[in-house]
C-alpha cells in the first residue's frame, strides 16, 4: 500500500470528526478518458447522491488539487466535488504531449467529455462549474458552449479583458514600487517595460512583474500566496513523487502553450449572454483582474447575475476567505 502510494498518490479518505465513512461517502483517484487520453480525477464527498461541481482550475497549469481540500473541505459535505488537472497540468503533466493539443478548444472538448460521463455515472442531469483565474475564464468559455450541462457557474477572480488587465497590473505595480520607494523593483520593471496586446516581450519578463506584484501586495491580501496556492497544492497526497517533481515542469509547459491564447480573449466582445445563472467572485485586492468584471457583469444577459465582493481576499479569494466562498456555495447556490 505505502508503494502504491508513493508511486501513484492517493486520495484520503472521507472523516467527519476523526471517523472513517464508507457507505454513502465517495474519496476516490480515477481516470476517466479524455480526448482518446487516460487522465486522472479526483472525486470527493460526503454523499454521492448530492450534487456534481467541477472545479476548473488556475494557472494555465496550476492544479489546486491541495487547496481544494485544505481551504474548502465542507464543499465535499453539500458537493460531490471533482476536482481535474488538465492535460499538461498536475497529475496529467507528461512529457510526451503533443504540443498541438495544448489549445483551449482541445481542453474544452475534453471538460465535456468528462462532465457527461460523471452525469452518466452518478445519474445527473447537469452540474455546478467553478473556476479560479484562467479556469474562471475556461469555465465561462465551457458554460457558454455547453450551457445544457450546467445548473450554474462560479467564477473567481474572473477573468474578462485580459490584455487590458494585463496593462492595468503592470501600471498599478510600478505605481506602487514607485510610491514606495522600491528603486530595484521601479528599474526592473521601467527596463521590461508594459505589456503589448497583454504579452512581455519574454516569459522572464513577465516572471519578474509578477514577482513584484507578489511582493507589493497585488495578488493576495493578507495570506501568503506561496503557502495558498504552491505549498498545499505541491504537497497534496494525490500527487506522488514523481508528479511533485514536475510539477513546476507541467506549470511551465501549460503556460508556454497556453498564455498566448489566453491573453487574447476579451470577453466584453465574445461572449455576451449566457443562458445559466452565473455568481462571479471578487477579490478586493486584486491587481490582476482588477475591478473590470463589474463593467463585465453590466453587459452580460444571464438568467441571474450577481459579483459578490471579498473585502479581505485578492487573486484567490476562494481560498483566502473560505468562510464567506462557503456561505456562496450553501446558502445562495
Amino acid at each position: 500500500m505505502l508503494r502504491f502510494r508513493l508511486r501513484k498518490g492517493y486520495a484520503p479518505p472521507i472523516r467527519v470528526k476523526g471517523l472513517r465513512r464508507t457507505s454513502e461517502s465517495i474519496a476516490t483517484m480515477e481516470r476517466f478518458n479524455m480526448g482518446g487520453v487516460q487522465q486522472w480525477v479526483v472525486i470527493r464527498g460526503h454523499d454521492r447522491t448530492r450534487p456534481l461541481l467541477l472545479f476548473f482550475h488556475g494557472g494555465p497549469g496550476a492544479s489546486q488539487l491541495g487547496a481544494q481540500r485544505k481551504y474548502l473541505p465542507e464543499l465535499e459535505e453539500s458537493y460531490v466535488v471533482v476536482n481535474w488537472d488538465y492535460r499538461g497540468a498536475g497529475k496529467n503533466y507528461t512529457p510526451n504531449i503533443p504540443p498541438e493539443t495544448m489549445t483551449m478548444g482541445h481542453l474544452l472538448e475534453e471538460a465535456r467529455e468528462l462532465a457527461v460521463q460523471l452525469l452518466h455515472r452518478f445519474g445527473q442531469r447537469k452540474l455546478f462549474v467553478m473556476g479560479q483565474s484562467f479556469g474562471a475564464l475556461f469555465g465561462l468559455r465551457f458554460i457558454y458552449t455547453y450551457p445544457e450541462l450546467v445548473h450554474a457557474y462560479v467564477g473567481v477572480n474572473q477573468p474578462t479583458h485580459r490584455a487590458e488587465e494585463e496593462r492595468r497590473s503592470y501600471e498599478w505595480v510600478l505605481g506602487e514600487a514607485g510610491s514606495r520607494d522600491v528603486a530595484k523593483a521601479v528599474h526592473q520593471l521601467k527596463e521590461i517595460g508594459s505589456p503589448v496586446d497583454g504579452l512581455y516581450k519574454t516569459m522572464d519578463d513577465f516572471v519578474i512583474q509578477r514577482r513584484w506584484l507578489t511582493k507589493l501586495g497585488g495578488v493576495t491580501y493578507r495570506k501568503s500566496p506561496t503557502q495558498l496556492n504552491v505549498i498545499s497544492n505541491l504537497f497534496t497526497p494525490e500527487l506522488s513523487w514523481k508528479e511533485r517533481v514536475r510539477f513546476p515542469r507541467g506549470f511551465a509547459f501549460s503556460n508556454t502553450h497556453l498564455w498566448a491564447e489566453f491573453v487574447e480573449h476579451n470577453l466584453f466582445k465574445e461572449i455576451k449572454e449566457v443562458k445559466v445563472p452565473v455568481y462571479f467572485v471578487a477579490g478586493e485586492h486584486d491587481r490582476i483582474c482588477h475591478d473590470l468584471i463589474f463593467d463585465y457583469a453590466d453587459l452580460l444577459s444571464a438568467p441571474h447575475k450577481e459579483v459578490i465582493r471579498f473585502h479581505s481576499s485578492g487573486h484567490i479569494a476562494c481560498f483566502e476567505e473560505p468562510e464567506a466562498f462557503l456561505n456562496l456555495m450553501n446558502r445562495d447556490l
